[in-house]
């Protein structure tokens, strides 16, 4: 797991995104650990808990693919963290990632100078959600570029860090 988020996070530092064929490499690679880690007789089972977990958070997670706050490869990595870890480890190790992102873009938006334009900017467009109830993306790279961009699978590879180490 931890080569697996750590070649997501390398790439999603450079391209701002993380390819499809490394998520697919993760998803099989994962479903190999589950079923290395099974009981004899129990590979099947295995299997469908591993693929119902990957649902599941991937289900879960998919309205923030779709206002746009975080990127599809993110969404897919925290389920592949959960689909090896199971539901109440795999949350933890996510929401240890959460909280790493949630310092990260403090202290990003501190050195830049820009935490009270980009608080406005939030509250600005939930107003907007809530009025029109119009979905529009949260950020768009055209518009935005990419210094708001935060690569959340280096926080969820820190994270993943935090809880084999700490929590676990």
């Amino acid at each position: 797991m931890l080569v697996i988020l750590f070649g997501g996070a390398c790439y999603d530092m450079k391209e701002h995104r993380v390819p499809n064929w490394w998520v697919v490499s993760a998803v099989v690679c994962g479903l190999g650990l589950c079923i290395l880690d099974a009981q004899a007789g129990q590979e099947m089972l295995a299997v469908f808990r591993y693929t119902a977990r990957l649902a599941v958070v991937t289900a879960v997670m998919f309205p923030l693919f779709v206002l746009r706050v975080m990127g599809a490869g993110d969404i897919k990595m925290m389920a592949v963290i959960t689909g090896c870890l199971g539901f109440p480890a795999g949350i933890k190790a996510i929401v240890c990632g959460f909280l790493i992102g949630a310092v990260l873009a403090l202290v990003k938006m501190l050195i830049q100078k820009n935490l009270f334009k980009r608080l406005k900017y939030l509250a600005a467009y939930i107003r907007r959600l809530f009025l029109t109830k119009e979905i529009v993306p949260y950020y768009v790279a055209e518009r935005d570029g990419n210094q708001a961009v935060i690569p959340f699978t280096l926080c969820l590879f820190f994270g993943y860090l935090w809880y084999m180490i700490w929590l676990f």
